[in-house]
């Protein structure tokens, strides 16, 4: 996935995912008010997964729930999986953590969450301090890779659309393109434990589907285990 945290197109899907998010209630302090002018309001918390260990080294943002712009605020958890954003104005923000490193994908998105995972909205005021939040991760994503050709050239389709959707609630879905910056047009994406279908569109060909016999006319759902990988060449065909 890329890097940097690009707002656009992702909002469209964030707030899909978020749109059921509620209030946490949490411990806050107001910092001293000299310091606080500096550094504006502050949240700190931890980084979990579901058993409850704490996962050092996750990226952790903040994005005003009132939609943002530029490089969002965000930090790493240190070896103890605690982190501190600072320098945030008053107003309530989606907290979001992931460590695509290991598996763990944004809390944001709840194609992966199960239900399971925490994306809280959190509410400061000018120069408040907030301590406590827990971000807990989804379960250990897996990881789908390929790229999508056309059927007759061979040659890689630019402006495909993948689209990931959970068999066991089509509601829940993730929409993207080809995105590994290191290879020429190719997808490397990370997926739930659990069954999900697969479909492609582009400009001028016929729409695609995940099939068991690779016929790409019907739809079969595709299930990996945590931590696997699975490879995909797909392969479209002109609308004739």
């Amino acid at each position: 996935m890329r890097k940097s945290i690009v707002i656009g197109s992702f909002l469209v899907l964030f707030f899909i995912a978020v749109g059921a998010a509620s209030f946490h209630s949490i411990e806050s302090s107001q910092a001293n008010p000299q310091e606080g002018a500096a550094r504006g309001a502050v949240i700190t918390g931890s980084v979990v997964t579901l058993e409850g260990r704490r996962v050092a080294g996750a990226d952790v943002s903040a994005m005003s729930t009132q939609g943002s712009r530029g490089i969002l605020p965000h930090t790493i958890t240190d070896p103890q999986g605690n982190f501190s954003l600072g320098g945030l104005k008053a107003g309530t923000y989606y907290i979001e953590a992931k460590k695509e490193s290991e598996g763990y994908a944004s809390t944001l998105l709840n194609f992966f969450s199960d239900g399971l995972a925490e994306a809280p909205q959190i509410e400061v005021l000018e120069n408040q301090v907030v301590n406590g939040v827990i971000l807990r991760f989804g379960p250990k994503s897996a990881s789908l890779t390929g790229r999508v050709i056309d059927a007759i050239t061979k040659k890689p389709i630019q402006d495909a659309q993948i689209i990931l959707r959970r068999a066991d609630n089509p509601k829940r879905f993730y929409s993207t393109g080809p995105n590994d910056p290191k290879l020429y047009n190719r997808f490397k994406l990370l997926v739930p434990p659990a069954p999900f279908t697969i479909e492609v569109k582009a400009t001028g060909y016929e729409d695609w589907t995940y099939s068991n016999d690779g016929s790409g006319k019907h739809a079969d759902v595709l299930r990996l285990v945590s931590g696997s990988e699975k490879d995909l060449t797909i392969a479209l065909h002109p609308v004739k």
